[in-house]
């Protein structure tokens, strides 16, 4: 058959062109009747649907049913499966994690007030049960909350949970190694539940859901995955937001957080909703109106389902006909048709680190100096005319490494190989750039006026600045002219000093630059006991005196 949320194009009453997008769909095979609080989990053209309650028996279920889209629209019960169903539960999460397994947490139990907290874990492959078992700091169970995976990690936000014994929004961030099973100390973060939330840029966001006092907004919050200390909360205004009345539902597909607006499932409506689809592009934080509602509002619809970056999402709902049939009527709409299109991110460092590590047509070598029996780079000399000035003019001035094709330079290996991953890459993200090596670059680059790399490097030892590497950057502050960061660096070895005093790094440094310490230290300075141990972990304005 035909795929049944294609477009069409017809004519509108003064004969001019226009899409009409595909309506809703009426589904075959099993009947879901009236359940609420079941997750929806979209898989290619497959719509899993697990547990829930039934709104009128207020009977829980651990049932899995799959809806196939390009099928007839047809529902299924998955009765087959191995190993133990988890229990029966109810408003818990289920989330999609490495394109073939469903992750579910949390849940309402049968028994009254009882939070799940347990994992468990379908392979869609084999449609086996698996039920790791976790160790670490174990939370306590939630409902309503939000779930999203990145890098392997469960991040479980916000939601409901029992607080000596009374029902109280979660106010933490849970954390879980999907490849561990270790649950991760809980992080502070802000109390929302039935809302939404993606990891973008490193970024954990949530956005909408309801407040502690029940209120609504357009409020959005995230918090650095690399600091997880901090958080971040926006109030977006706009005329082009969406409206914050209505039932919302929301996605990231890219860098757009997609959010739709329908009216109210089965409740009175205080103020009429306007209804449509809405994005919001998460680097400018602007928001835009894709459509307004008119095919949003052809049945009463009950629940969303899209996983993130998909191109797609579906609405179940009913018409009056079958009012108490919640998952009769199916509506898929396709995100492109709205200009919505994830863009993919650039490839051209990767491909380009691609060609130096699988060594394909290299054609110059680079050697150390200091280590004449480390192993030769062997490099693209295309890709370093393109990335470095200085090998312009080496080349261009008809030196002798213009006709060998060898450079010699007095850096360490390990510090040659890294200028040259960032020379190919643009970027100092990868694990293989330590505080240490980013020390060693710091200096390459204001050695050979590299004003990006410069940059990179000063941002990331403003920010990794610690006891063990304090001295090292203090160094290779000095040594690069930046006075900014030698200032901040030699600051923090002074409020730090006994234990910056004792680490390897200080007492490596060159004679010069430890009688410039000294220098810089104030005449009238002492060294004065302290109870307790420093806290090593804070920053230096934490501790700064700034009398």
């Amino acid at each position: 058959m035909s795929n049944p949320g294609s477009p069409r194009v017809g004519t509108n009453g003064n004969s001019v062109p226009a899409i009409q997008y595909a309506d809703a769909v009426r589904t075959t095979g099993e009947q879901l009747a009236s359940l609420v609080g079941a997750s929806l989990t979209p898989v290619d053209d497959t719509i899993y649907v697990f547990g829930g309650f039934d709104q009128y028996s207020d009977e829980i279920y651990n049932t899995l049913y799959a809806l196939e889209y390009k099928n007839n629209c047809k529902w299924t019960q998955v009765i087959y499966t191995k190993g133990q169903l988890p229990g029966k539960r109810t408003d818990h999460s289920a989330t999609l994690w490495q394109s073939n397994k469903l992750v579910i947490f949390g849940g309402s139990s049968e028994e009254e007030d009882v939070h799940f907290n347990d994992v468990a874990v379908l392979d869609l492959t084999t449609m086996t049960w698996e039920h790791p078992e976790t160790h670490g700091i174990i939370p306590e169970g939630r409902i309503r909350h939000s779930a999203t995976i990145h890098d392997n990690k469960l991040y479980i936000a916000g939601g409901i949970h029992n607080s000596r014994m009374s029902m109280s929004f979660a106010e933490t961030l849970l954390i879980l190694d999907l490849e561990t099973w270790l649950w991760y100390p809980p992080v502070p973060f802000v109390c929302r539940a039935q809302h939404m939330s993606f990891v973008y840029d490193k970024r954990l966001y949530v956005f909408g859901g309801l407040k502690e006092d029940m209120s609504r907004s357009n409020h959005l919050a995230f918090i650095d995955l690399d600091r997880i200390e901090d958080i971040t909360q926006l109030e977006i205004t706009s005329l082009s937001a969406p409206s914050i009345s209505g039932q919302r539902f929301g996605q990231i597909c890219g860098d757009q957080l997609i959010v739709l607006v329908t009216h109210p499932f089965r409740e009175a409506m205080v103020e009429v909703p306007v209804t449509g689809l809405w994005s919001l592009d998460i680097p400018s934080l602007q928001w835009k109106r894709r459509e307004l509602g008119t095919r949003y509002e052809s049945c009463n619809w009950h629940c969303f389902a899209m996983t993130e970056h998909d191109p797609c999402f579906y609405l179940c709902g009913t018409t009056d006909e079958e009012p108490d049939e919640f998952y009769s009527m199916v509506l898929r709409v396709e995100l492109d048709e709205l200009g919505v299109v994830p863009v993919p991110p650039p490839q051209l460092g990767n491909d380009l680190l691609n060609l130096l590590i699988q060594q394909k047509n290299t054609d110059f070598t680079i050697r150390s100096l200091s280590e004449p029996n480390a192993i030769p780079l062997q490099v693209h000399r295309l890709v370093l005319l393109a990335r470095w000035p200085h090998f312009v003019h080496l080349i261009e001035s008809g030196m002798e490494e213009s006709v060998t094709n060898i450079l010699t330079m007095s850096e360490s290996g390990a510090i040659l190989a890294a200028f040259v991953r960032f020379l190919y890459t643009d970027k100092l993200e990868d694990p293989f750039f330590t505080t240490e090596l980013v020390c060693e670059l710091l200096v390459m680059s204001h050695l050979y006026i590299l004003p990006r790399l410069l940059a990179l490097c000063l941002r990331r030892l403003f920010n990794e600045l610690g006891i063990e590497n304090a001295s090292k950057i203090y160094h290779c502050a000095s040594l690069s002219e930046q006075k900014g960061l030698q200032q901040v660096a030699l600051h923090y070895i002074f409020q730090h000093f006994g234990a910056v005093s004792h680490t390897t790094g200080f007492r490596q440094l060159p004679r010069p630059i430890l009688f410039q310490i000294w220098d810089y230290m104030p005449t009238n300075a002492a060294i004065v006991g302290q109870d307790n141990m420093i806290d090593t972990t804070k920053e230096p304005d934490d501790e700064m005196n700034t009398n």
